[in-house]
Formats: structure tokens, sequence, C-alpha cells
């Protein structure tokens, strides 16, 4: 694409952002909305590619239900004549690499407050179970305010970058890859949180933890070595900051933090001084003689990574081929353990029936910024029912948003009950009346008290009274929002 050609009609190229090994992104100007967007085109060689094109789509309109402040929001997806487009917002900034690069070494409050804004975002998708599988600095944006959002999801491929992929399915840069992934196995919201964990990493020493002469060498690391220190780096980085890097990066998913609001919470607290006197985190699983590596949550999904072993701390995951069957010498104990199971079994029967005789106790998600049908789904799944809607005009958030909820976001309720939902109209409109004749003072007062901007000019005629409107700048019946529209009048001598 050439600066000034233009997509649909609507969004001209302006210039080149970058390039991608799927995509290539450009600066443009949306010329219905009048505001700049990120366009980024399918790969000329890819078009023609279905599964790359089905997979361009269906991701992209997956990530149109993300609205919130730490994730780039997608605007819209089209194709013109062939080129397949994806329209997001512009974030006028650098991404965290080169922020990296740029302000390193960081304080650590920064750190935490930009990684707060980044696990907010993560929180967000994995709420609608999207994962974002390719978390790194590269897709954190960096506006000039200092604000974060999380882009890319799921859409980079980055083949020209050091990647892994297993039947045409990314599965992640590897400096950042967690090690399920490395071995081929599905992505869970868990892997995410290990990369996470490895951009904390990058933010507090300014590099990242493995390096290798290729992918599958690094990927090894990952799931072999590990991770270094970060206190080996700079001693200064309090022992709780520490350990959030290590419990995120933990080897077994099952060690790592459960979501993606646990690890914020922990986090959060990570500089406090209550937390001064903390140990170092050591995962549960380095206890055991090995790693679990046949975890249900992530059985393998491919063949084509079968040459990256799965090994224990020792280096190789060794299991029994036979076990041999040992006959009980005890029958007696053999009976009484039976007795007590059953024994359990009927004291947890009982324990069930009663927790279950309890109305169940949910908390009210936060739907802020969702058009209806999101806030509804939303709030299905946590097992409430939308309530009365009602809309009303709001100068921040847009048409047809939610504002808010009733009973209010964090509020615990009873499963079950309606939730009032707030929508948005957009800002207050008004209807410009016809002014001309009236009394110019009379007038004027009116509308700044509407919020509308007036100003006068006057005319010498004497064919009117004095002080009257005979010319407005807004024609009668424009329905106009008053704090962003100055009306002029002509008035007389």
């Amino acid at each position: 694409m050439t600066p000034n050609q233009t997509l649909n009609g609507r969004y001209r190229i302006i210039s080149p952002l970058g390039e991608g090994g799927m995509a290539d992104v450009y600066l443009a100007h949306d010329l219905i909305l009048k505001r700049n967007v990120a366009v980024k085109l399918l790969r000329f060689d890819l078009q023609n590619d279905d599964k790359t094109i089905q997979r361009f789509q269906r991701e992209a309109l997956s990530t149109t239900e993300l609205v919130h402040p730490n994730i780039v929001s997608v605007y819209d997806v089209g194709e013109d004549n062939g080129i397949h487009y994806l329209v997001m917002e512009y974030v006028d900034g650098t991404d965290l690499k080169q922020y990296i690069k740029d302000h390193f070494p960081i304080p650590y409050q920064q750190v935490v407050e930009v990684m707060e804004q980044i696990l907010s975002g993560v929180a967000a998708a994995h709420a609608h179970d999207i994962i974002h599988r390719d978390l790194k600095p590269q897709n954190v944006l960096m506006d000039k305010r200092g604000n974060a959002k999380i882009s890319d999801f799921g859409v980079a491929l980055a083949q020209e970058e050091q990647t892994l992929t297993q039947t045409n399915v990314v599965v992640g840069s590897v400096h950042y890859l967690s090690p399920e992934q490395a071995r081929g196995h599905l992505a869970t919201k868990r892997s995410d949180i290990y990369s996470l964990g490895i951009i904390l990493y990058e933010m507090l020493t300014g590099r990242v933890p493995f390096e290798g002469e290729n992918a599958v060498s690094i990927a090894i690391k990952h799931y072999q070595n590990q991770i270094p220190f970060v206190r080996d780096f700079d001693p200064r980085i309090p022992q709780a900051l520490e350990n959030v890097v290590l419990k995120a990066t933990a080897k077994n998913p099952f060690d790592r933090y459960n979501s993606v609001s646990e690890m914020a919470d922990d986090l959060n607290t990570a500089l406090s001084v209550r937390r001064a006197g903390e140990k170092r985190f050591v995962a549960p699983s380095l206890t055991d003689e090995t790693i679990i590596a046949d975890a249900a949550e992530f059985q393998p999904q491919t063949k084509d990574v079968a040459e990256l072993k799965a090994v224990s701390q020792s280096g190789t995951l060794e299991t029994s081929g036979k076990t041999k069957k040992r006959r009980s010498r005890h029958p007696l104990r053999k009976k009484i353990a039976i007795f007590a199971g059953l024994l359990l079994l009927f004291i947890f029967g009982i324990g069930m029936a009663f927790y279950l005789s309890f109305p169940k106790v949910v908390t009210i998600p936060n739907v802020t910024g969702m058009t209806q049908a999101q806030a509804t789904a939303v709030l299905k799944k946590h097992d409430l029912k939308v309530g009365q809607i009602t809309r009303t005009g709001d100068q921040n958030v847009n048409y047809k948003r939610v504002i808010e909820t009733l009973p209010r976001k964090k509020k615990q309720v009873q499963a079950g009950v309606a939730v009032n939902v707030v929508i948005s109209q957009g800002p207050n409109s008004y209807v410009v009346d016809n002014y001309i004749g009236s009394s110019y003072n009379k007038i004027a007062k009116k509308l700044r008290a509407k919020g509308f901007k007036v100003t006068k000019k006057i005319v010498q005629t004497t064919q009117f009274d004095h002080n009257r409107i005979i010319y407005q700048s807004v024609v009668p019946d424009q329905v106009v929002v008053p704090r962003a529209t100055t009306i002029s009048f002509s008035v007389t001598n």
C-alpha cells in the first residue's frame, strides 16, 4: 500500500507503521469518523491462503468483544479487492520492548504499575475465554502518557522471528513461550501467566531469561532450566517482587497462579514493607522426583515438536513400563479402610446437601463499556439475569455502551438476581430552535446554561428592534451536542 490509497472508500493510508510475519501495519485516517487509526493488512503472499484468511478474520472478530482501556480496540474487519484488513485503535507511542530499552532501569513502582495495567487487560480477555498465546513486550503498546495497551490477540504470527509452530498454528515467540507450549501442548490461561512472568522478568532486568542458537534450544531451556533469579541481577529488587516472577514462571502450570487476577493481587502488595521478610518462592513440584508432564490440562495436540522431550528435574522424565501388583497381606485392614471410605462418603453427602441448601452467592461483574449483548452474555455467565434497561445521555461513555449496573460491580448478590443496566445514548443532545426575532440576551443566557458557547456580531440596521437576533449560525431543528457547539448570532444595535 502507498500513501493516499483508500480502503473501501473510508480508510486513507498515511504511512507504514511496521511489518510482521502475517501482516503489515499502516497509519490511516478514517474519513467518516475523522480520526487516525491503525490498519493491519494481511500480507500479499498470504491473501490467497484460505486457512490464514479464516484465522485472520475469526480471531479479529473475537477481539472486537474486548472493550477495555488496556486492550487495543478493534474497530472494523473488511476486504477490499482481495485485500483483507483489520482496523484498530491507533496508539501514538512505542511498544514495551523499546520502552524498556529507552527507560531501563525502570523504577520498581513504575514496573508494578505498568504490569498491573497489562494484567488487567489479560484478565479481561480471559474473562471472555480468549487466550492471547503470544504475550511479549512487542505486543504491548505504550502511549505517551505511559498507559499500556495489549495488541495482537492471537493474530501475530511473527514468522520472521524465532517462533515454534505446529501444523500452521502459532504457539508463540520462543523467548516468552511456556514449557507446555514448547512441547506442542495446548495453550491455556496459565500459559499466558507464564509469558506475563517473563515480561515482568524483562522489565526488572532489561533482558530475557534464556538465549540460544535457535528456537529449539531456547524452548528446551524454558522447560528444563530454572529461571534465573532477578535478585542475582539486582539485589535491591524486593524478594516479594522476585517471588511474583518465580510463581508465574513455574515449570508446572499447576504451580503458577490460578488466574491473572490472583497474580495482580500478589503484585499489588509486592513492594509493601509488610512483605520485607518474605522467603524465596519454591514451586511445590520441585520437591517431587519428577515434573508430571502429562496432566490433562495440556495434552499433546501434535507430533511436530516430538523432539522436545519432557524433562524432569534431573534431566529426563522416566516412567516405569510395568507395575507389579501386590496382594494385601492384611484383609482386616482392607475391610476397615473400605468401611472408613463409605463413612467419609456418607458424611460428604450430608455436607453437600447442607451446602446446597444455601443460595449461591456471586459477584456482580464489571460490564462497563460493553454493548448490551456483551453485558447480557457476561451476566448470564455469572448466573445473573438482566433486569430493567435504562438509557440516558453520558458525556464520557460511547453510544450504546454500558454506563453502570445496579447493583454496582463487585457487589455480592444471590445467583439469579436481576441486574439493571444503564446504557449510554452518547453525549446529551439538543434540538436547536428558531431564534430569529428573539431577544439576544434572553436566548444567550438560556443557551450558555445548557453548555453552548455563544458569540454575537452587531449589525447596524433600523429595520428591527434593538438587540434582536436576525441571523443564527446553526439552523433550526438541527440536533447538536451543546458542549461541543458554538452558536454565532447577528444582533441589531
